[in-house]
């Protein structure tokens, strides 16, 4: 037993006993709360250890198929649109019997083996010492295509967007690298990642950047406890400000036409928010942040919807975002999009207005696709897929050792507890193939091997 794990589970446990006695709610809740605590500290004690994306994934779905139901159903149940559409009990019988079994098949034991970090962090200093100019290719090349993708036809621009994503592995690359103004390359291409957020206030794609440039550079630099809670707590706090102000913030965005424009009334309102705190401290705000984690709400209506007012898929959603996945469009013109709207429309009853989207999420399309018992089988196999795409990356990163930096690009969708199993699927393909491609490019023209 890992000394994370020995120092989570018994705190997991004091988290169960104490739910239980509050008596306020199913002791299958109780479990789902004690497993949120048991995975939350486990991936927090790993961090620096290695890199553990399943915690991150338990960990981020557990928080939105779990916690956030319990707080919409405990401290927030009259909300007008965001209710949970079945009682407590209903709902949680079926999500945490799922999520479990999503973790066991994560945790399928004979699959995944422990990253050796030492090997991997030696091996990424002998790669940087044969090619020292390989953090600069990346993030160079990154930049490009980053910069392409907003001229490029729609065709193209997500291959666009994920060759961008390699300016990022480049910076795990750079930082172990002993270069001169490497923390001036390092926050540029930050502040252009932040640029491009204010520029569509989309904020998600920053907080997960964050997320795994904390990961890797935990991973990189060994770090302990002090230096993990002081990224953490400045991340929330930001988090927390994103919250507040982005609803306020989106809607004088019109007013700039500019990035720069915009940049600039974002910094104006988390400083102004810093200062004064009158955004964070509101009921509106947190019953905002509830509806924000609560991924549970769409689940509770497809509960609800179907299949008494429309039959289960039957696998159809699925075999949808397998073809999505790996044939091209024009292979295949009627394939699946991302975007979740015709999914969740059909099997929640509930219409949006045009210009909303909202995914049905794994654990939702489990569900709709095969009820509660094959909902739960089905979660144990994506868990397991999961588990053995890792194992392939693990097996591969003994021939390519940095192959192991380029994880956040490849699960970037992945980890999003929210998306629908096409999205997942492609972006993890399709991200699969654009990694193969940048690293067969560099070692064909650059004669780098990494």
């Amino acid at each position: 037993m890992g000394e994370s794990v020995k120092i989570a589970a018994p705190i997991s446990a004091l988290a169960l006993i104490l739910t239980i006695s509050l008596g306020s709610m199913p002791f299958y809740s109780a479990i789902g709360i004690a497993l949120f605590v048991f995975f939350s500290l486990k991936f927090f004690l790993e961090v620096g250890k290695t890199i553990e994306i399943r915690d991150l994934i338990i960990t981020i779905a557990l928080l939105q198929w779990i916690i956030g139901p319990l707080l919409k159903y405990h401290l927030s149940p009259k909300d007008i649109f965001y209710f949970m559409a079945v009682p407590e009990d209903v709902y949680i019988s079926f999500a945490l019997p799922a999520s479990l079994f999503f973790i066991i098949g994560l945790y399928f034991p004979g699959l995944y083996k422990r990253m050796n970090s030492e090997y991997h962090i030696q091996k990424i200093y002998e790669l940087l010492k044969k090619y020292p100019n390989i953090d600069l290719i990346l993030v160079g090349f990154g930049v490009i295509a980053g910069i392409a993708e907003d001229f490029a036809p729609v065709s193209i621009k997500f291959f666009l967007y994920l060759l961008g994503g390699a300016r990022f592995i480049g910076l795990f690359f750079l930082v172990l690298n002993n270069r001169r103004f490497k923390w001036q390359i390092f926050g540029a291409v930050l502040f252009w990642l932040f640029i491009e957020t204010v520029r569509d206030a989309i904020f998600h794609e920053l907080l997960l950047w964050l997320i795994f440039l904390f990961l890797i550079l935990a991973f990189l630099y060994r770090f302990r406890t002090k230096q993990k809670l002081m990224f953490l707590i400045p991340f929330l706090v930001l988090a927390v400000l994103i919250q507040s102000i982005k609803f306020y913030f989106r809607a004088e965005l019109g007013q700039y036409a500019d990035s720069f424009g915009r940049a600039e009334l974002f910094t104006q309102m988390v400083t102004e928010e810093l200062k004064t705190g009158n955004k964070v401290f509101t009921y509106n705000n947190y019953d905002a942040a509830i509806d924000r984690i609560n991924q549970g709400w769409i689940v509770a209506r497809i509960m609800r919807y179907t299949p008494y007012y429309e039959p289960f898929a039957e696998g159809e959603t699925i075999i949808s975002g397998i073809e999505a996945s790996l044939l091209p469009r024009f292979l295949n013109p009627d394939k699946a999009k991302a975007g979740g709207r015709d999914n969740f429309e059909r099997f929640t009853g509930k219409k949006l207005s045009d210009n909303t989207s909202m995914g049905l999420s794994p654990l939702g399309e489990a569900y709709a696709n095969f009820g509660v018992e094959g909902g739960i089988f089905f979660m144990f196999m994506l868990g397991l897929f999961y588990n053995f795409y890792m194992l392939i990356i693990l097996r591969l990163s003994n021939k390519y050792p940095s192959l192991v930096l380029w994880i956040p690009l490849l699960f970037l969708q992945v980890v999003k507890a929210e998306t629908d199993f096409v999205v997942v699927l492609n972006h993890l393909v399709k991200a699969s193939i654009v990694v193969a491609m940048i690293i067969f490019a560099i070692r064909r023209f650059g004669m780098i091997r990494i």
